[in-house]
């Protein structure tokens, strides 16, 4: 049983929402004072084998929606990559071994990815593009040993078979711990940040308060 509240959040770069997801999460992290654990995992993988498959209509609204809380929150967006999907495995290794080796860069490097993916509009797939995205932050040699190890592939497997087994189906999947709860709750998306305010007994704030006002 937890005696602190804890939040895991299991995420894909190649994900728009758990990019969004994130920066909320940056935002409560700070306000709520509790512990948070990024968790990259195989969003495809999940998807084909809940048969979790977008619609072709989904694809575009996704897009449209980001460009809404874009406009409400200045989450810098300006449209998914010209190469959607894309192959993000090199990334999440690269984001496993951070974490790993050295957790103070992995949300700079996360935050630069995102930027590459969705501001720049380029996918952060190749060894090179992600050298490219980290460079000034994180050493070109960190990507090559982070692809070369086993263990970030075997991480970032076992992360997806974790949300596989809790049952979800898509990113961001969150999992809270609450202090004197003996399991957690899972929760889905983006947009799911009051109903964990309530659970944990937190304030919440309407997302242009939240990413306005000078205290947050």
């Amino acid at each position: 049983m937890p005696t602190t509240p804890k939040i895991v959040f299991y995420f894909d770069v190649l994900s728009v929402f758990s990019y969004i997801g994130f920066e909320f999460m940056e935002k409560y992290t700070a306000l709520w004072g509790i512990e948070i654990e990024y968790r990259p995992f195989n969003l495809g993988q999940v998807m084909r084998n809940t048969k979790n498959m977008l619609s072709p209509n989904k694809g575009p609204f996704l897009i449209t929606d980001a460009r809404r809380t874009s406009s409400i929150t200045k989450i810098p967006f300006k449209g998914e990559p010209t190469k959607f999907p894309y192959n993000s495995t090199t990334a999440l290794r690269t984001l496993q071994y951070l974490k790993t080796h050295h957790p103070r860069l992995m949300v700079p490097a996360m935050r630069r990815l995102w930027r590459m993916e969705y501001v720049e509009r380029r996918a952060p797939e190749s060894a090179d593009d992600i050298k490219q995205a980290l460079d000034g932050l994180v050493d070109a040699r960190v990507v090559d040993e982070a692809i070369s190890v086993p263990d970030t592939l075997e991480a970032v497997k076992q992360n997806t078979a974790d949300v596989e087994q809790m049952k979800g189906f898509g990113a961001p999947t969150i999992l809270v711990y609450k202090k004197g709860e003996s399991e957690p709750q899972m929760y889905f998306g983006s947009d799911r940040f009051e109903h964990i305010a309530i659970y944990l007994d937190k304030e919440f704030y309407p997302m242009k308060q939240l990413f306005s006002a000078p205290k947050i």
